[in-house]
């Protein structure tokens, strides 16, 4: 019998379902139901076969061995969606034009530096197109300084954003929007300029542990990240978020999160999944 057919035929058992939604709910705050079961098979059956076992059994019982707690991030990558493109959900780039053209103009013009988040930057796709937009709103201000931080739970794919290196059917956004002056064509591929890569530091992050670093930032993106987190656990990422935002500026969330009574940590909607800090409150839950 076959890998794959050992695997379409035991399929998840109850008792796998367990270890690996306890493994997902400790490492990364995702919440498993059983419901999930369907969604965990599709997701991780691949994965078990990519690492040479022969059904859930085998693998489950590696990850809870010694030698497999480094295959736990493995575990994780495969259950969450990396789906990312330039400009997605194009609306938070309009809002962030606006706060970059509004509201924070002149205060970048006498030094202020500029500080921008993308908490899930994944590929990086996100984060390059944040700063993209900072160039194409600013590019007048001399000596600019600006710092996109771009983290994320999976190393994989920290690694391809790295390379600012991508397929230039994946990048047709930047042909649409006039944006080819930040990187240029080679081959097939699009690769951002050292300029726009120069002003993103790609990090490691898990978003449930302590943050390695005290900065506030005038925009946040934290998108379809909170949508594998329970209730209580989003409540405290958006505490901790709100508490890293200066008094105006804004976080962009995914088109399926809320914050429920964003006024609890000093927040006001503004439409489109978008908030707005509009006081020094905001509260760890």
């Amino acid at each position: 019998m076959t890998v794959v057919s050992m695997l379409e035929k035991d399929g998840v058992s109850d008792e796998n379902f367990r270890i690996i939604a306890g493994i997902a709910l400790n490492y990364a705050g995702i919440s498993l139901s059983e419901k999930k079961k369907n969604l965990v098979y599709s997701r991780i059956s691949r994965r078990v076969r990519q690492t040479g076992f022969g059904c859930f059994d085998e693998y489950c019982a590696f990850l809870m061995s010694e030698a497999g707690a480094a295959e736990q991030q493995h575990l994780v990558s495969a259950l969450t969606t990396n789906v990312t493109s330039f400009y997605r959900e194009k609306h938070h780039f309009v809002c962030l034009e606006r706060l970059l053209r509004q509201q924070l103009y002149a205060r970048l013009g006498r030094g202020e530096e500029l500080r921008i988040w993308s908490a899930a930057c994944s590929s990086g796709e996100e984060a390059y197109s944040i700063a993209m937009t900072v160039m194409k709103c600013l590019s007048t201000i001399p000596n600019l300084k600006a710092k996109i931080l771009a983290t994320d739970i999976d190393s994989d794919v920290l690694r391809q954003a790295r390379l600012g290196s991508y397929a230039s059917a994946e990048a047709a956004a930047l042909f649409e929007d006039g944006m080819l002056t930040s990187c240029r064509l080679e081959g097939n591929r699009i690769v951002m300029s050292e300029k726009i890569r120069d002003m993103i530091r790609f990090r490691h992050l898990n978003l449930l542990e302590p943050w390695p670093f005290s900065s506030c930032f005038h925009a946040i993106f934290c998108r379809n990240v909170a949508i594998y987190f329970d209730r209580e656990t989003q409540d405290r990422l958006w505490g901790s978020l709100s508490e890293r935002i200066v008094p105006g500026g804004e976080l962009y969330l995914g088109h399926s999160e809320r914050i429920a009574h964003p006024e609890r940590f000093g927040m006001e909607s503004m439409g489109y999944n978008a908030y707005r800090k509009v006081s020094s409150g905001g509260r760890r839950s």
